[in-house]
């Protein structure tokens, strides 16, 4: 006789309990299975990872050739081509900081982190998945919605933003400093408290499974290497991120006060920096490009 069970169809599970049925969008979209999430953090990440390579390949370009004419990526690139076919200075700049600024933070912190961490956090406490699906959703989401942010930064008529991955004033905060200090840098601001609201979630989210979804007889004296490391790597996004969010904001609200005409504090800043060779000079002394 076949076991109860062992053949379930049309929603039914092998405890003979109904599982609801599930859409397209609800499977493989707005999921909130944990495999699934991160096989989406996968994706994406891996996504970004060929944008940070390409924008890589095109500063090392002018690095490692700098007496060849890159006239021929003008159809591409069009004006960030100077007339002697040379990558324009602030543009390469622009690409030093979204190669870094995605690498760190697109590839590595969300795509690497966010993969391992929902895939393996409840296979290896024996949990049937995140404790809260809904917000390992919402924390993808916004991960997303972030990347969509900053690749629009990339195509803006000002360039993308340049101040440095660390994102350091003047350079970030004086729209006359560079290029890429305008509109690109507010997106890329923008893109960051994006992304570091979905970070917040993630590790609250990744904390509250493995204090209290753990396995019977599972103690924290016998939790795998691999959780202490999504543990601990949890506790300390939740330690600096709240502060990192509070800067952005910060930052973002600096830049958008700038490019207001009458705002005072854009008076005041272009009477301390009279000219833009000034602002350069000041910004290398304080974020040391």
């Amino acid at each position: 006789m076949a076991a109860k069970g062992l053949y379930p169809h049309h929603g039914i599970s092998h405890n003979g309990h109904s599982t609801p049925q599930q859409n397209f969008i609800t499977k493989y979209i707005f999921s909130t299975d944990h495999k699934m999430i991160a096989k989406q953090y996968l994706i994406t990440g891996l996504v970004w990872a060929f944008i940070g390579g390409g924008l890589s390949i095109l500063f090392r370009l002018q690095l490692g050739f700098p007496d060849t004419s890159l006239a021929w990526l003008r159809p591409l690139l069009g004006k960030w081509i100077t007339s002697t076919g040379k990558l324009d200075p602030e543009f390469y700049l622009a690409m030093v900081t979204m190669h870094g600024t995605i690498m760190v933070f697109f590839v590595l912190t969300a795509g690497l982190s966010g993969t391992f961490s929902n895939f393996l956090i409840p296979l290896q406490l024996g949990a049937r998945d995140m404790a809260s699906g809904f917000l390992n959703m919402l924390s993808y989401w916004f991960f997303f919605l972030s990347g969509v942010i900053m690749f629009i930064s990339l195509f803006v008529s000002t360039g993308p933003a340049g101040g440095g991955w660390t994102i350091y004033p003047p350079l970030s905060a004086l729209p006359q400093a560079m290029a890429g200090a305008g509109l690109g840098m507010t997106l890329g601001l923008a893109s960051m408290v994006l992304f570091i609201i979905s970070s917040l979630l993630g590790a609250i989210n990744y904390i509250t499974t493995i204090v209290n979804l753990r396995t019977r007889g599972m103690t924290f004296n016998k939790l795998p290497l691999t959780i202490w490391a999504f543990f601990f790597t949890a506790v300390i996004s939740t330690l600096a991120f709240p502060v990192l969010l509070e800067q952005s904001c910060y930052s973002s609200l600096i830049v958008a006060l700038e490019q207001a005409s009458s705002c005072p504090i854009s008076i005041s800043q272009e009477k301390h920096y009279p000219n833009k060779e000034e602002v350069r000079y000041y910004s290398s002394i304080y974020s040391g490009f």
